[in-house]
């Protein structure tokens, strides 16, 4: 299996908006209550797995610590999260990482009525430095992320990029990024939702990550309604691969083909194996390479 060092097939030249990254959605709501638990497994073993990219909201307890949160839902300490961070940094080599972490979204509630959420950046950024050391590892040196290679982030000796829209932290930046959500399409049951997501990529054109959601999201007034990921994701896995079978048979979608995030990516490598199958179809691995990288995501289960 080849889960833990796949970027090593990848060519230098290969642009970071070009390569075909697995995210995990919510990747902070492990442990979570039903309804807001994205996600089986805590950050390692979502590293172990495969995903490169994390998407991770915070807030603040009464106390005043800083947790992991899925809207008014609050997780783990975000001090153990980066404690994982920490490991899989130390543990990795040669692989390259993208932590998207920010205050969770404001939500309207009702009228006038909105739920905001906080997370001190001034104590945010001394645990980022006591765990990940920014100074040290995040990679800030570019002025057009379109631009970046696989090789430039080799010969950078960086481990990661941390994204902040606010560009809040140190060191953190904020990359041009999209992240298409329709609150209707990302409502339908499953077999109307694979059909109608991948009509972001006629929708939306970037220079920066594209960044493409293929979990449907509970809400009230939508067709699932308030179903919980797990049940959604049950119902969505068996059609997954018609998901990314649409993506692979279209010119135009494969070669918008960036970061790709799902839910539970942890209860098995169903989904993070049909996604970074797309790197052999956007020439992106190694010549000489690519019949070891396929092999090398199927033994996974043998």
């Amino acid at each position: 299996m080849i889960y833990k060092r796949w970027m090593s097939y990848v060519k230098d030249d290969v642009k970071l908006t070009n390569l075909v990254i697995p995210s995990a959605h919510n990747a902070g709501s492990y442990g979570m209550r039903p309804i807001a638990c994205c996600q089986d497994g805590d950050f390692y073993e979502q590293y172990l797995y495969g995903i490169r990219h994390f998407c991770v909201r915070l807030d603040t307890d009464k106390k005043g610590n800083i947790l992991l949160c899925h809207g008014i839902l609050k997780g783990d300490l975000f001090e153990n999260a980066l404690k994982d961070w920490k490991k899989i940094l130390d543990e990795s080599e040669g692989e390259f990482f993208i932590f998207d972490v920010r205050e969770y979204y404001t939500q309207h509630v009702l009228g006038n009525i909105n739920l905001k959420f906080s997370a001190d950046p001034k104590k945010v950024d001394e645990l980022l430095a006591k765990y990940i050391e920014p100074e040290k590892y995040a990679f800030t040196d570019f002025e057009d992320i379109s631009e970046v290679t696989m090789g430039d982030l080799r010969a950078s000796g960086k481990k990661y990029i941390l994204i902040n829209y606010k560009k809040e932290y140190a060191y953190s930046v904020n990359c041009p990024h999209i992240i298409p959500w329709d609150r209707i399409i990302h409502g339908m049951p499953a077999q109307n939702f694979i059909k109608n997501a991948v009509g972001f990529f006629d929708s939306f054109e970037i220079e920066g990550l594209f960044w493409f959601q293929t979990q449907q999201t509970p809400n009230f007034g939508t067709q699932i309604g308030m179903r919980t990921p797990r049940k959604l994701d049950q119902s969505l896995r068996p059609l997954y691969y018609k998901l990314i079978e649409s993506i692979a048979d279209n010119p135009k979608y494969l070669s918008k083909a960036n970061i790709i995030s799902g839910d539970f990516m942890t209860e098995d490598y169903m989904k993070v194996r049909s996604i970074l199958m797309l790197n052999i179809l956007k020439n992106n691995i190694k010549e000489g390479k690519e019949v070891e990288y396929l092999k090398g995501l199927w033994k996974s289960e043998l």
